[in-house]
This record gives C-alpha cells, sequence and structure tokens, in this order.
C-alpha cells in the first residue's frame, strides 16, 4: 500500500467517522423532537381530556336535572288528572242523585195525578148514583171530565216525556263531557 491509498483510508476512515458522529447526533435530535412532540401531544390531549370531563359532567348534570323536571312533570299531569277524575265522579254523583230525584218526582207526580183521576171517577159516579134522573146531564158533564182528563194524562205525559228526553240529553251530554274529559287526560 501506498502512502496515497493510506492517506485516502485515512480520509475515508475520517469522513465515515465525522458521517457517522453526523448521525448520531441527527438521531439524537430527532429522538429529542420525537419525544418532545410525544409530551407536547400529551399535555394536550390532557387539556382536551379535561375540557370534555368538564363539560360531560355539565351535560350529565343538565341531563339529570331534565330528567327530574320530567318527573315532576309526570306527576304533576298524574295528580292533575286524577283530581279532574274525581271532580268529574263526584259531578256524576250529584247528576244520578239529581236524576233520581226528578224520577222521583215524576212518579210522585204520576201517583198523585193517577189518585187525583181516581178521585174524580169516583166524584162523577157518587154524583151519577145520587142524580140518576139528570143522567143525560151528568153523561155530558162526564164525558168532558174524561176528555180533560185524557187532555191531563196526555199532558203529563207529554211533560213527562219531555223531562225524560230532557234528562236523557242530560245525560248524554255529561257522557260526552266525561268521555271528553278521560279523552284530554289519557
Amino acid at each position: 500500500m501506498t502512502e496515497l491509498d493510506a492517506l485516502a483510508d485515512g480520509e475515508t476512515s475520517s469522513d465515515l467517522d465525522g458521517e457517522t458522529q453526523h448521525l448520531k447526533s441527527m438521531i439524537a435530535a430527532l429522538r429529542q423532537a420525537l419525544e418532545d412532540a410525544e409530551a407536547e401531544r400529551n399535555s394536550v390531549r390532557q387539556k382536551v381530556r379535561a375540557a370534555y370531563e368538564g363539560e360531560i359532567a355539565e351535560l350529565k348534570a343538565t341531563i339529570t336535572a331534565l330528567r327530574d323536571a320530567l318527573e315532576e312533570s309526570r306527576h304533576e299531569g298524574r295528580a292533575a288528572a286524577e283530581r279532574a277524575l274525581a271532580h268529574s265522579a263526584a259531578e256524576i254523583a250529584q247528576l244520578r242523585q239529581t236524576v233520581q230525584a226528578l224520577r222521583d218526582a215524576i212518579e210522585g207526580l204520576r201517583h198523585e195525578h193517577r189518585q187525583e183521576i181516581q178521585r174524580l171517577n169516583a166524584a162523577a159516579q157518587d154524583e151519577a148514583a145520587q142524580l140518576h134522573a139528570a143522567a143525560r146531564a151528568l153523561r155530558q158533564r162526564l164525558e168532558e171530565a174524561a176528555f180533560q182528563t185524557q187532555a191531563q194524562k196526555q199532558g203529563a205525559v207529554a211533560v213527562a216525556a219531555g223531562e225524560i228526553q230532557e234528562l236523557k240529553t242530560t245525560c248524554q251530554a255529561l257522557r260526552h263531557e266525561l268521555d271528553r274529559a278521560r279523552g284530554n287526560t289519557a
């Protein structure tokens, strides 16, 4: 080996050492940059996580408050429906009592009317027995009384039928209101 070859080998060896040294320092710098980037990424991740955890806690609190408000609203709705139902039931009971009282009154009127008719017939028969001589006049009066009685009967029946129809209409209207009230609460 000549001096030139030795010198070239020395320069090559020195260049390789320098390049190796340069590569090592570059690798170390890259490692440091990578570690710094990873540390910064972890720091940003922790900041983001902390921000999201705060928002999540806020959202959980909002959800809990809304859930409580919904539950209270449901409870109030149920209570209002129960009050309305109780009120409707009381009204229905009162209306039933009124209807029964009206039926009793109608029946009482019918009974009184029958008694009155019986009394009138008895009186007419007594008069017919006592005044046999005036039979024709009494027959005419009796026919008139019978006609009036029939007219009164028809009038009373018409009044009773009208009252019954009014009661039926009232009951139907109340049933309709009750059904509508039940439909609104349901």
